[in-house]
């Protein structure tokens, strides 16, 4: 009896085991179905929503595209607008510093016409002066000559006027011996005469060599005096040569 009470219970618990196991397949395909019909449902749902979220998200694509198109469109305009103003201003810049470099090169040119009206200025004051010190050169060399001229001539007119004065005061002398000799020549051959005649004693014999030597010493004076006569003709001529 006990042995059937035991393997009845043992039926029992296999028959619980093989239920349980049932139910739980039976909720495992139960979960499945519901898990299918919720994807499916929840498919079906997000389907919806994801082609109503893509046509949004299109239009909005198709927005920002046509919205990138005229950035872009502006963004070269503006870039177009700003090369243009940039080679305006650089251009400009250009222009302004080609206009200041003329007008640089117009004062250096205008400077450089200026220094050379200067210089030429300043080189026919240097010709002027250097033609004015060789004038002074050459008249300080005449002035020069003419001291030594003037020196040379009033030391030869000292020596003319003591040679004048010599020559004169010897003229003078032979003048007057001459005139004495003139004077005694009468008496002298006189006495020759006597003497030459014999007519009478009281004439010495040397009456008529003092005669001779009267004569011969007349004929030297007038010859000196002849030539002193000319020697005062050439000082006179050389006086007023001189300017004397």
């Amino acid at each position: 009896m006990n042995q059937q009470s035991e393997q009845s219970e043992q039926d029992d618990v296999v028959v619980i085991e093989e239920r349980d196991k049932r139910s739980q397949l039976y909720i495992g395909i139960a979960a499945v179905i519901g898990l299918a019909l919720g994807g499916l449902i929840g498919s079906t749902v997000t389907a919806s929503k994801w082609e109503s979220t893509y046509q949004v998200l299109e239009t909005r694509y198709q927005e920002l595209s046509d919205s990138k198109t005229q950035l872009v469109s502006s963004v070269e305009a503006k870039v177009a607008n700003v090369d243009t103003e940039i080679d305006g201003k650089v251009e400009a810049a250009l222009l302004q510093q080609t206009e200041k470099h003329q007008k640089e090169l117009q004062d250096l040119a205008k400077q450089s016409a200026v220094l050379e009206k200067v210089n030429l200025s300043l080189e026919q004051q240097l010709n002027e002066q250097k033609q004015t010190l060789e004038k002074t050169d050459q008249d300080n060399k005449k002035l020069k000559r003419q001291v030594d001229m003037q020196s040379t001539l009033f030391e030869r007119s000292r020596e003319l006027f003591q040679k004048e004065f010599q020559i004169s005061q010897e003229l003078a002398k032979l003048k007057k011996e001459r005139d004495e000799l003139d004077k005694k020549l009468g008496s002298l051959k006189t006495a020759c005469d006597v003497f030459l005649d014999g007519t009478s004693w009281d004439s010495k014999s040397d009456a008529c060599e003092k005669q001779d030597n009267a004569n011969s010493r007349l004929s030297d004076i007038r010859q000196m005096i002849e030539v002193h006569n000319m020697d005062l003709k050439q000082i006179k001529a050389l006086e007023e040569e001189m300017g004397l």
